[in-house]
């Protein structure tokens, strides 16, 4: 299970914390635990920020949650 970090909940929050955020070469598998109702995709692109390594996903109309990915679960990303 992934701890979430922070909460956001606005589009413009959400844009200017991508922008804080450096792209990674890494993803992970789909969490199920993680409801989120908007990504289809079976893998999650991993981000860089502040030296650490986190997914957001929008859970709820206008919610973004940003959780923290132990680097066990790190894998190659294959797009």
């Amino acid at each position: 299970m992934l701890k979430r970090v922070k909460r956001i909940t606005s589009h413009v929050g959400y844009a200017r914390f991508l922008a804080e955020c450096e792209d990674t070469p890494h993803s992970i598998p789909r969490q199920a635990d993680i409801p989120s109702p908007y990504a289809y995709s079976p893998e999650w692109n991993v981000l860089g920020y502040q030296g650490k390594h986190v997914v957001v996903r929008e859970t709820a109309h206008k919610r973004y949650d940003v959780f923290m990915v132990p680097d066990a679960l790190l894998a190659q990303r294959t797009d």
